[in-house]
């Protein structure tokens, strides 16, 4: 991607790299509008989402190769998808995952221009290959797969979120010390 950066203007004279992150953002605000009414919890999800953009924004640093950031969302959500099943659906994993990339990558892309005049124009810069397409892409498919494993494990009756109201957990007549 060539940019023409003169005095105060930004001029994009090629745009086919950000390719990657235009359709992830596509693709992202796609899924969110379908699947984000069919969550459960969704404080909690929000309250996941916020813990993998700070991590992502504290883990960040700048190497040889460009911006490297640990993202959160990669583990949490396939996790959350195997725990929660039904109540999490597991094609959020890829809107999510985007989200808590893109931001920690915007806020150190202004933290490389200082937030001053000038403008840091290398998010999402590497197009197909940028972590911005990638890391999304390949939680959602250790989403798809962990989703698969929950579904097999919870038809052995793993992972299974009812219990016997019926029945007290210690009744009164058993004693609650160890043996």
């Amino acid at each position: 991607m060539t940019i023409d950066i003169h005095s105060d203007s930004v001029c994009l004279t090629n745009i086919t790299i950000l390719g990657g992150t235009i359709l992830a953002a596509l693709v992202s605000t796609g899924l969110l509008l379908k699947y984000w009414r069919q969550v459960k919890d969704q404080q909690i999800i929000l309250g996941f989402l916020f813990f993998a953009v700070t991590m992502g924004m504290f883990t960040q640093y700048w190497g040889i190769t460009g911006l490297h950031l640990f993202t959160g969302g990669f583990v949490i959500w396939p996790v959350l998808v195997l725990l929660l099943g039904d109540r999490f659906p597991w094609l959020l994993a890829y809107p999510l995952t985007f989200i808590g990339t893109l931001i920690p990558d915007l806020y150190d892309a202004g933290t490389a221009a200082d937030w001053q005049n000038g403008w840091f124009f290398d998010v999402g810069g590497a197009g197909f290959r940028d972590g911005l397409f990638l890391v999304p892409l390949e939680t959602l498919m250790a989403a798809a797969m962990l989703n698969k494993f929950g579904i097999f494990m919870r038809k052995r009756g793993y992972f299974s979120r009812r219990m016997n109201l019926e029945k007290d957990a210690y009744p009164k007549d058993r004693d609650r010390r160890a043996r």
